[in-house]
């Protein structure tokens, strides 16, 4: 803290106490600054080891989280969002499975399709991992994301059955992303679809499964190179390496 005068002076026991007081307080507020940094970088290394354990239970989905959540962010850019809205979207993606955490193995791992009680459990996710969640107050804005990640456009999802705009924007920026990673990538009970049938995919669902302005936006941005394949084998491909233009129509 700089003083000047016009003229040269000696400052009063009074105005030395005040300058004093005042050095203090822009003191404390840097200080609550540093330390607001500080948990920030332990909220992000907290959301990292939680999406890294959902990962660690299954070699098929190893690196899903990460890859949904370059997707997402990438979406969420390309909407235009604000970088506020872009971090929520940012942190939702990379746990929107996390409540796979409370779902037992032999439903993730199995290789056929689930019988009716099984899909049920597998339903229950969301609600788990919102109740993982909601223990960590910086995570509130995530919740609802979280939540609402298998909404479905047309109202036919889980778990709510909300339809349209109901459903958080994040949300139907994460359903496409995931579904779009899980279309891609080898699972027990499929081997991964050639991307030009992934985006087939994509189109069709629009306006049932997925928003429309979502998937217009996902769909322009892979004609741009702007989403990247990431494979688990840590190799990024731009998309357009693998599609012709006839893919891209």
């Amino acid at each position: 803290m700089n003083l000047y005068t016009e003229e040269p002076r000696n400052f009063t026991p009074h105005e030395i106490n005040l300058f004093t007081s005042l050095a203090s307080q822009a003191a404390i507020a840097i200080e609550n600054a540093r330390l607001f940094e500080s948990l920030e970088e332990i909220y992000i290394e907290v959301i990292t080891a939680l999406a890294n354990a959902i990962d660690a239970r299954d070699a098929y989905t190893h690196g899903h989280s990460n890859r949904v959540m370059e997707y997402s962010v990438a979406l969420a850019e390309g909407m235009g969002l604000s970088p506020e809205e872009v971090d929520v979207i940012r942190h939702a993606s990379i746990l929107h499975d996390v409540g796979k955490i409370g779902i037992r193995e032999k439903i993730l791992k199995k290789p056929g399709l689930l019988t009716e009680d099984e899909r049920r459990e597998m339903e229950y996710h969301p609600f788990i991992g919102t109740r993982i969640l909601q223990s960590v107050k910086l995570l509130e804005p995530v919740m609802p994301l979280v939540y609402h990640h298998h909404e479905r456009y047309d109202g036919t999802g889980y778990p709510d059955g909300l339809k349209g705009e109901e459903i958080p924007l994040g949300s139907r920026i994460i359903a496409v992303a995931d579904a779009f990673e899980s279309m891609t990538s080898d699972r027990p009970y499929r081997k991964a679809l050639p991307l030009e049938e992934a985006l087939a995919e994509l189109r069709r669902g629009a306006g049932r499964q997925f928003d429309p302005r979502v998937v217009e936006v996902f769909l322009r941005l892979v004609e741009e190179g702007k989403i990247r394949v990431r494979w688990s084998d840590g190799r990024v491909i731009p998309i357009t390496e693998h599609l012709g233009k006839a893919g891209m129509s």
